[in-house]
């Protein structure tokens, strides 16, 4: 029942907006392989896998035009765009079968010096799978053609790019572990 739950939840992103979906779904794959890489245990694997197919459901709440806005965000709709976190783990936290998987979806944005959100989390507060995701969701999202970025960087230039804010927006034994992949 629960796999048949993520895929019905799944779907739904996927046709909200399939561009979100397939980011979601490589996320969730290198979420899964930092967590091996990390060696975290299989149940904690498995919760960064979900928490990465999840951790956009929040835009089904998001505005288009604000969602697919090709330029840079002002102020009021970043404002916006920052609840999805929220709105995400809010949809399935009600559901125990995804109650372990929401605080890692709410957190995704949270960075390691605090200055994250939806709370300012740092370091070890924010959950590990939370933190893995970030570093994967960021991997992702400069490696791919995304509305704002017509030009994706490289695997190399991606790393060098993420490897700049370690310690900073990301928790480094997690970018240690992307650069060991």
């Amino acid at each position: 029942m629960k796999e048949a739950t993520l895929d019905l939840v799944f779907q739904a992103l996927d046709a909200r907006d399939p561009r979100i979906a397939s980011h979601c779904a490589r996320v969730a794959e290198l979420a899964a392989r930092l967590a091996q890489q990390l060696n975290l245990s299989r149940r904690n694997v498995q919760l960064t896998r979900v928490a990465g197919m999840l951790h956009d459901l929040g835009m089904i709440g998001i505005p288009d035009d604000i969602l697919h806005k090709p330029g840079p965000l002002r102020d009021d709709e970043w404002e916006v765009m920052r609840r999805h976190p929220d709105i995400g783990a809010d949809t399935i936290r009600w559901d125990p079968a995804f109650a372990a998987v929401a605080p890692l979806v709410q957190d995704h944005h949270e960075r390691w010096d605090g200055s994250g959100y939806p709370a300012g989390l740092r370091g070890d507060v924010v959950p590990i799978g939370a933190r893995i995701i970030a570093v994967a969701e960021s991997f992702d999202t400069i490696t791919n053609k995304r509305i704002y970025r017509a030009h994706p960087l490289s695997r190399e230039e991606a790393l060098r790019d993420i490897g700049e804010h370690s310690g900073f927006w990301y928790d480094p034994i997690v970018l240690d572990a992307l650069r060991a992949l």
